[in-house]
């Protein structure tokens, strides 16, 4: 799963600003980009060995305006849905034994209208990073701004 975000300017020269304020891998862009990254991990569902948000954090490269989360379920969680086997009906099968989750090979999956249940924190859910920019979105841009303005 990427989050790309861009911000557009007119009847400027783009490559001015860039310069001028260190954007597009600079000091200001690195600015936003942990600013972005340290209101997402709140907001990310949480595993045991926290996945998604350990991915996060070693996959993107601070500074390229670009999120990565690689992680296999990250679309998945992001969505909220439980998503089940056709046939069975049954999200995944679970061996007691050694503890591990399995679903019948080359099978989409469908939704189910279940919900998924999130813990780790109230704020951990669904859609985690509309969540986060509605919450947060000024908050990222004044990090920026304060790097700018130094």
């Amino acid at each position: 799963m990427k989050i790309s975000y861009e911000v557009a300017f007119s009847n400027i020269q783009k490559q001015q600003i860039v310069d001028k304020y260190g954007l597009e891998g600079g000091r200001t862009q690195k600015v936003i980009d942990s600013a972005f990254m340290g209101y997402l991990d709140k907001y990310m569902p949480m595993d045991e060995e926290m996945q998604m948000i350990t991915s996060m954090y070693n996959s993107t490269r601070v500074g390229s305006g670009e999120i990565n989360i690689n992680a296999p379920h990250a679309h998945y969680q992001n969505e909220g849905e439980v998503y089940v086997d056709p046939k069975t009906g049954k999200g995944a099968f679970h061996d007691p034994v050694s503890g591990r989750y399995w679903s019948r090979p080359g099978i989409k999956k469908v939704p189910s209208g279940k919900k998924l249940n999130y813990h780790g924190g109230a704020l951990r859910g669904d859609h985690f990073t509309e969540r986060m920019l509605a919450d947060h979105f000024p908050d990222i841009l004044n990090a920026g701004q304060k790097e700018i303005d130094k």
